[in-house]
């Protein structure tokens, strides 16, 4: 979306498991203890997801590494805060970058999600960096014993190996989502900034509100633009990769599933945008794309499968009419060369997801017969069953636009449940919602391409008719409940303004719901 358009059921069960000793290669006088504490927080069938936290009762440690094996075959298939090889029933997890150091009482947690076949019991014992927990601490002679064996090298990069899970799985576990919009993709003069548009820094309280709202996915659209040097590196400003990957550390660490993509690059009304497909250097446009989704690959290869990668957002040549030639063909050449410059930069990149979109996000010139060609995929991880896919397909959804996003008070209710026809659109009702999102399911989902509708919402129009707010809630549990229905997730647009013709869900300075009602309808779709 343009800034124009975006101004502003088994039980689970809990186990806690005694904490004991933990012999760590510290000095010899060191003290030592620790306790964990496993919980399986959901559980489905053939699956589970478990939250770890680890407390230190010794001295401080820099680093660590906790053992534990399962009792009945179960297997970890993805891990965040952290980084995991398993070898039959034995699991080793180590520490992240930014989670090593745990001071006296300090704590430092991670989670998976796991796989069984014929039950799921508790590990009953833990080690720390190699000795095995009591919950109690030591504190050892002048003359320490024997250190710990050096636990096996991991067989893969930080991160989770392959990444699993086929297309229903991720749409099952990315849940309902929400954008971080007007934020990372906001500039000023063509030089992206995350306070230019009004909104105040990003928060780790914010992300945390959003998650307990019952968010599952953030969808954080990026843009380069004036952070990008000069032919022919096109080096990206370092302290710019740096913030990306910290504000997608918020949301990732904390068990969510992140999309950023390549944002206002490609709008004519953006200065500095340069990804026009019907410019006339489009050597150079190639070339600089290609370098610029290098350099942001391989700063993310480690990550696990809840980071998905979007080429790009809403790109066409300014014309909101059909589709030109060969305008769409330098579109479809963006997507191929972001698939093949993701998949090459390897780690968990050659298996990870990727999102591609069509013509301006359309629908129509997307599913239709308008010139969209899904990219190939050679360079993918052969871990990858070949009959599974790793190529999502993106579309935003904001019809009846004279409902969603058009700033005025004639149009302000939707739906069955509108009272005054006069304020309803003659269009873009429930029947029509139902029939777009079916074409992506025809095209796309049948053939294993998911469909992630990154973008759909409604303004807020109370000023001009107060029952407002209730056609937003129907109108964003319509689409929810239809987008499932037809094999897709979604994510709700934010622009972060809240009051007269905002987007807002939260007030993002004090990290507070200001929309419950909304937020209730997505939730029940």
């Amino acid at each position: 979306m343009s800034r124009t358009r975006k101004v502003l059921s088994m039980a689970a069960m809990a186990v806690v498991a005694a904490g004991g000793s933990v012999a760590v290669a510290l000095q010899a006088s060191a003290a030592a203890g620790c306790q964990v504490d496993y919980t399986v927080s959901s559980q489905w069938q053939g699956g589970f997801g478990a939250a770890v936290k680890i407390t230190n009762l010794g001295d401080p440690i820099t680093q660590w590494s906790l053992g534990f094996s399962f009792g009945a075959g179960q297997t970890v298939t993805q891990l965040w805060n952290g980084s995991f090889t398993q070898s039959g029933a034995a699991v080793t997890v180590r520490n992240a970058s930014y989670n090593g150091a745990i001071a006296t009482n300090g704590t430092a947690s991670f989670g998976f999600n796991g796989a069984f076949t014929t039950g799921n019991p508790v590990p009953g014992a833990f080690t720390l960096n190699g000795a095995a927990c009591t919950g109690g601490v030591t504190t050892p002679s002048s003359s320490p014993a024997a250190s710990p064996s050096t636990p096996p090298s991991p067989s893969t990069s930080p991160g989770t190996g392959p990444v699993t899970g086929n297309a229903a799985q991720l749409i099952a576990d990315m849940g309902k989502g929400w954008n971080l919009g007007n934020q990372l993709e906001a500039n000023s003069n063509g030089i992206p900034s995350e306070t230019a548009w009004g909104n105040p820094v990003i928060t780790g309280a914010l992300i945390d509100r959003v998650k307990a709202a019952g968010f599952k996915t953030i969808r954080i659209p990026v843009s380069y633009l004036g952070k990008i040097g000069a032919a022919p590196g096109y080096t990206v400003d370092a302290a710019w990769l740096t913030r990306i990957q910290e504000v997608v550390d918020l949301a990732h660490n904390r068990g969510l599933y992140v999309l950023i993509n390549m944002h206002g690059d490609g709008y004519k009304t953006i200065g500095g945008a340069w990804l026009i497909c019907d410019a006339a250097s489009q050597t150079a446009i190639r070339e600089k794309y290609q370098k610029v989704w290098q350099q942001v690959a391989s700063r993310f290869q480690s990550y696990s499968g809840r980071l998905i990668f979007e080429s790009m957002n809403e790109n066409f040549d300014g014309q909101y009419g059909n589709p030109t030639q060969p305008c769409y063909s330098n579109i479809n050449a963006y997507n191929q060369i972001f698939v093949d410059t993701v998949r090459r930069t390897g780690g968990n990149n050659t298996s990870r997801w990727l999102l591609v979109p069509g013509w301006n996000t359309n629908i129509d010139y997307t599913a239709g017969n308008y010139g969209f060609a899904l990219p190939t995929d050679q360079y993918r991880s052969s871990a990858i069953p070949a009959a599974e896919q790793r190529i999502m397909i993106s579309v935003h959804y904001y019809d009846p636009w004279d409902f969603t996003g058009t700033e005025s008070g004639a149009i302000t209710q939707w739906g069955p449940n509108a009272t005054d026809a006069s304020k309803k659109s003659t269009w873009g009702q429930q029947d029509f919602m139902d029939a777009q999102l079916k074409k992506m399911y025809d095209t796309f989902v049948v053939r294993g391409y998911p469909v992630f509708v990154g973008e759909y919402g409604s303004i807020d129009k109370t000023s001009a008719d107060p029952a407002n707010n209730r056609y937003r809630a129907d109108y964003a549990r319509t689409l929810v409940s239809t987008a499932k229905k037809y094999g897709a997730a979604t994510a709700y647009w934010d622009n972060g303004h809240n009051g007269q013709y905002g987007f807002a869900l939260f007030d993002r300075n004090s990290a507070t719901v200001t929309q419950q009602g909304i937020i209730d309808a997505i939730m029940a779709g």
